[in-house]
């Protein structure tokens, strides 16, 4: 459990980064560029060796693409809808995982956990609906949440296919590859790099490699069933929570209620 509670610091820790450079100008691609490096290198660190099978390399680029596609879209999301809402639709996409495990993997919850689950998807539903937004906004919100669901799914399709003692290596190829992928887009925009590019690329990076890793051992440890709802939901109040002491964000009715459902549903599923 240990795992999972720090996956959900280092995931919180990530978008309240992310919320707080939006504050200031600097070159976006510049420092998604710079995120990724470190989290490269944080997990070359670990790297216990130079070999790769095929389905680490082949597994680790298609992270790569979903990586550098969802800091752009969680990035877009905040500036227009900001943390808390971007948060909570972002780990919406834990249904994603889920269905994932169900069907291909066979793990299947208990009646408690089912209706756990219902209760969290009615909550985030809900909040939807109260939400005034546009059909724009709203867009936006649903396509990072399915690169968010998709992204998770990778960590657990990794888990089951691939060689956990590799790990590293594969984190490894899916940072890099994000990294490219920044880059390439860095020169396309004419942008650059200043000491402010790598000081976000710091303050992201190292807690976006964590969650990743911390999310990943959790998993081996524990039922998908219970680490991808109990990761998501705990993240979206601790967001909101530090969206509303740190960057004055309201929270309303609707979302104190949201938070009571998923707090319920939670101990649901880990019954």
């Amino acid at each position: 459990m240990i795992f999972l509670v720090l996956a959900i610091l280092s995931s919180t820790t990530v978008s309240i980064s992310l919320r707080f450079s939006n504050t200031q100008r600097h070159s976006l691609y510049g420092k998604f560029f710079c995120n990724y490096i470190v989290c490269a290198f944080l997990s070359l660190f670990f790297v216990q060796t130079i070999y790769y099978e095929k389905i680490t390399l082949t597994l680790g680029l298609l992270n790569g693409f979903l990586l550098i596609s969802g800091l752009f879209f969680m990035q877009l999301s905040m500036k227009l809808n900001g943390v808390a809402l971007t948060s909570l639709y972002g780990r919406l996409g834990v249904f994603v995982p889920l269905m994932f495990s169900m069907l291909v993997f066979n793990e299947m919850p208990t009646w408690l956990q089912l209706f756990g689950m219902f209760l969290s998807f009615i909550s985030m539903c809900l909040f939807f609906y109260q939400s005034k937004i546009n059909f724009k906004l709203g867009f936006i919100l649903l396509l990072f949440m399915l690169i968010s669901g998709l992204g998770d799914t990778m960590n657990k399709i990794y888990q089951f296919y691939g060689e956990v003692d590799l790990a590293s290596e594969y984190f490894f190829i899916s940072f890099l590859a994000a990294a490219i992928f920044s880059f390439i887009l860095m020169l396309v925009k004419k942008q650059n790099i200043t000491r402010k590019e790598l000081l976000y690329g710091f303050m992201i990076g190292i807690p976006n490699y964590f969650s990743s890793y911390f999310l990943l051992m959790s998993l081996n440890r524990l039922p998908s069933i219970v680490v991808y709802p109990t990761y998501s939901m705990a993240t979206i109040v601790t967001i909101s929570l530090c969206g509303y002491f740190f960057f004055k964000e309201i929270i309303n009715k609707e979302m104190i209620m949201t938070f009571v459902l998923i707090m319920i549903s939670i101990g649901l599923l880990n019954i």
